[in-house]
């Protein structure tokens, strides 16, 4: 095995190995440590790219410097005064172990721990307290003297960092002052800081946090806002929940609906850690909203309804994003898709995009009620049995032709209702056209449609015998005070007035 020191620009310096290690076979890796790294594949160390300058490794290295420049002194800078004369690094790296890699050693002879920054398991730059036996994670904000901690244990420490690192780890544990302690803010824990999926193990958590909240604003579409997130760090930094007094005073709480403000009261966490745990008033909302929607999509025809596309709906609702009248709305248009009403285009985009299935065993039922009402009229296509829309919607359902074959069956049955007088071909909706306003101007107001009188008009269809189904109903109490008063004048005008008294 063979460590080399490696020469870059500027002077800087660092060593390799130039043997494939058993080691580096494990981490997947086909190249020695040399190769890749001259071919600008080590990350942290990309300016060794090309580099043709060596040396073996001897226990005289006095330790690597990645680099100087303006601020470097000039009795301090390798390029001038050579290799091995600056004091920017003091551990040991005269220390070669048995198998032939370089044990790094600090000032005080403790092992160096060997993690580079794309390996480490958290985020880079923390400090590891030790208060009174319990055990953090700590960091600090950029551009501040606020610490921010993640609860830990010894074991978890061991587990993140594994049997070789964990001993450094443990080493540089350290009690802060009460000053530190004291300005603290809790973040959370160690496990949770070492997950990818949460905390980017190359960011500051300070920017990992602000990405936390971009996720959390799905389901706090306030945090959307530029505002609402400078309240949200603001008060973080404090140690402190927002105050309703200064979500208040915000744009966005002036430019959104009292069902959305409603929602950021009750889900915004009234604890100071940040953390995407809702209150258990806004945990029972969504889980109350959710159900009433599922309740409504199974009562307007929706077999099953999926989880996804309840929840989906179902949050819609609980963030205040859709009334309760929209959200009916839209479950009428996804039970009935013949429905004139348009789907929203989110909740089409979603069940499009996400090949969302749902049965909507209804489908078809307005369209057989709206046939019914156009070729059969109001009473007797307004009462048809909920068996015979149920078989004719199943057959829209299952073949879009149907319609032709229900059409024909229902004119048929305006041939039986209306007899001989109702020309070939005619629907209830042409027939009784033209004898609206006939009946109107007769009665001197608009008959019921669904009357026994307004449809015995138009079975008849002629002008003389719905005259006298007109005047002979006009003229009986609660009939029309317009036939009335025409009988009247007629009689008065072909006896005289002077010896007429109220007949009628």
């Amino acid at each position: 095995m063979a460590q080399v020191v490696v020469y870059g620009p500027n002077g800087a310096r660092t060593t390799a190995n130039t043997v494939l290690t058993e080691a580096d076979k494990q981490n997947g890796f086909t190249m020695s440590e040399y190769d890749r790294l001259i071919a600008g594949q080590v990350p942290g160390r990309e300016g060794y790219v090309g580099a043709s300058q060596t040396e073996p490794l001897t226990d005289t290295y006095a330790g690597d410097y990645g680099g100087e420049d303006a601020s470097t002194p000039t009795n301090e800078r390798e390029s001038v005064v050579g290799i091995g004369n600056t004091n920017y690094d003091n551990k040991d790296y005269s220390t070669v172990g048995e198998d032939g890699e370089v044990v790094i050693k600090n000032e005080d002879g403790s092992v160096y721990s060997p993690i580079a920054k794309r390996d480490m398991p958290i985020p880079t730059g923390a400090e590891y307290w030790n208060i009174d036996g319990e055990y953090y994670i700590a960091y600090y904000i950029p551009g501040t003297n606020t610490p921010i901690y993640y609860d830990s244990n010894l074991e978890d420490l061991k587990n993140i960092f594994g049997p070789v690192e964990f001993p450094a780890i443990e080493s540089s544990i350290k009690t802060p002052t009460p000053a530190e302690w004291n300005s603290a803010i809790r973040f959370g824990d160690s496990l949770e800081l070492a997950d990818p999926n949460i905390y980017n193990p190359e960011a500051s958590p300070w920017v990992s946090f602000i990405d936390t909240v971009a996720k959390e604003s799905e389901i706090r579409p306030w945090l959307q806002d530029a505002e609402m997130i400078e309240r949200l760090a603001e008060a973080t930094l404090e140690g402190r929940t927002v105050t309703d007094a200064e979500w208040q005073s915000t744009d966005w709480w002036r430019t959104h609906t009292q069902a959305e403000r409603d929602w950021l009261l009750l889900a915004q966490s009234n604890t100071t850690d940040f953390a995407s745990v809702l209150t258990a008033d806004a945990e029972r909302k969504i889980l109350e909203d959710n159900a009433a929607v599922k309740n409504l999509m199974e009562q307007s025809g929706i077999a099953n309804p999926s989880s996804d596309l309840v929840s989906w709906v179902g949050h819609k609702l609980t963030t205040g994003l859709w009334s309760d009248t929209y959200v009916a709305e839209q479950v009428k248009v996804l039970s009935d898709p013949t429905l004139d009403s348009n789907m929203d285009v989110e909740l089409d985009t979603f069940i499009t995009s996400g090949a969302v299935d749902y049965d909507t065993t209804r489908a078809g039922e307005s369209q057989v009620k709206r046939l019914s009402k156009e070729i059969m009229g109001p009473v007797f296509g307004g009462n048809l049995s909920d068996s015979q829309i149920s078989k004719w919607a199943g057959k829209i359902r299952n073949d879009p032709d149907a319609e032709i074959e229900i059409r024909e069956t229902m004119m048929n049955m305006v041939k039986g209702l209306f007899g001989e007088n109702t020309a070939e071909g005619l629907t209830y909706e042409e027939i009784a056209g033209p004898w609206r306003g006939f009946t109107t101007n007769a009665w001197g107001g608009t008959l019921d449609e669904t009357s026994n009188l307004f449809q015995n008009v138009v079975k008849a269809n002629d002008v003389t015998k719905a005259n006298e189904l007109l005047y002979t109903a006009g003229l009986q109490d609660g009939g029309s005070d317009k036939i009335k008063t025409e009988v009247k004048n007629s009689i008065v005008g072909a006896f005289g007035g002077g010896s007429v008294r109220r007949i009628i």
